[in-house]
């Protein structure tokens, strides 16, 4: 029992590691605006399935993760990390029984308060030009929402995590 409780949490986890490594490996100054936010909608679905175990303190310590990884201003990822998993703890129920179709909307929401966080920080740190460039990836969320979903599903039954 122990052993499949560790199994688990390590699934988890290295899910998280393989969505980092998604977001950032594949990085091209070309096409930063078009790269899904795999973090972000992973720690939603995560937070989603089994709050008691994903929650704040993962979205702050994956926050602080990808603010390294991105050499960025440490805290930027950390807070709006944080802000996601709080809003999608406080709305749970609500996205937990939605349609798929109405899930993504709820993410292209949680994506573009995300990408506002972020802009509003550096905005008012450096001297940051707008661009609607930056809230592409929010549509691009939400369509690979369903996507996202369909994968885990079929991971998640072929190995029983949870």
């Amino acid at each position: 029992m122990y052993n499949f409780y560790i199994y688990k949490i390590c699934n988890i986890y290295c899910s998280f590691a393989v969505a980092i490594i998604l977001q950032y490996v594949l990085f091209f100054s070309i096409t930063w605006y078009l790269q899904p936010s795999w973090t972000m909608m992973l720690l939603i679905y995560w937070i989603v399935l089994i709050p008691n175990k994903i929650n704040i303190g993962t979205g702050f310590f994956l926050g602080l993760i990808l603010d390294c990884i991105s050499c960025s201003t440490l805290g930027i990822q950390t807070l709006s990390m944080s802000i996601i998993s709080y809003l999608t703890i406080r709305k749970i129920y609500l996205f937990r029984h939605t349609y798929v179709w109405q899930q993504s909307i709820f993410i292209v929401l949680f994506s573009f308060i995300n990408q506002n966080i972020k802009f509003l920080i550096q905005f008012l740190m450096f001297s940051v030009s707008y661009s609607p460039k930056i809230f592409y990836n929010c549509i691009l969320d939400g369509i690979m929402w369903p996507v996202l979903i369909f994968l885990i599903h079929k991971i998640n039954n072929s190995s029983k995590i949870c």
